[in-house]
């Protein structure tokens, strides 16, 4: 395997991390990866959000609501072990401008995002100490129903979707411009809406979905429910 297809599965491993422990969250309970992305017919049955998905040098982070519930998932991409699955996650209160999500257990594991986009995740031992400060990169964000400063039509997941685009819409690896293309789908084709997420960076709205068993990401601009 050469450099480039290790970078590309890496980043597919991570990504999923997106949707496949979702239905840990419809069930309240941890569930092996790799499984809500073959059925978006599961994005029905309980809407899971991402509140908040980045990379730090050794990890990848993703928050997530299901339901009323906040979850927090933990990627190690050296080991390739999800270290944190579906842990239960509360949102702290902060003097300084931000939003932080912390999940507990023997160690607690605290993400957070300032207004300025820039991530962190931090883990600190149950005696106090600092095991893992990093600061994040690839960031993408909850964004919420209704009107949003993101481009792109706006519609909550676990619905179909027509593809507006003049000629065929890319479903790219992860949710920014430059990412991957894995696959295309034409004018007018219908796809399966797994997630929706916030890019930053490129100011679009992107959605996961899934067309002719292909799972990949579309801007928000080049697709309108049905």
């Amino acid at each position: 395997m050469n450099r480039v297809s290790q970078q590309v599965c890496l980043s597919l491993a991570a990504l999923s991390l997106l949707t496949a422990p979702a239905l840990a969250a419809v069930s309240n309970a941890p569930t092996p990866l790799g499984t809500l992305v073959q059925h978006p017919q599961l994005a029905q049955a309980s809407t899971v959000e991402t509140m908040l998905y980045f990379e730090t040098a050794s990890m990848v982070v993703r928050v997530y609501r299901g339901g009323s519930s906040l979850f927090m998932n933990i990627y190690n991409k050296a080991t390739d072990v999800v270290e944190l699955r579906a842990a239960p996650t509360q949102l702290v209160p902060s003097t300084r401008d931000q939003t932080v999500y912390r999940a507990g257990g023997e160690a607690q594991r605290f993400a957070r995002i300032n207004v300025q986009g820039e991530t962190e995740l931090e883990i600190v031992a149950a005696n106090g100490t600092v095991v893992l400060k990093e600061s994040g990169s690839n960031a993408v964000v909850e964004v919420p129903s209704g009107s949003s400063d993101f481009r792109g039509n706006n519609f909550a997941p676990g619905t179909p979707a027509l593809v507006l685009s003049a000629e065929a819409a890319r479903l790219r690896s992860g949710p920014r411009l430059g990412s991957t293309i894995v696959a295309t789908a034409p004018r007018r084709a219908v796809v399966d809406v797994l997630e929706r997420v916030g890019n930053p960076e490129d100011g679009f709205i992107w959605y996961q979905v899934t067309y002719q068993g292909t799972t990949g990401w579309v801007r928000g601009d080049l697709l309108q429910p049905t």
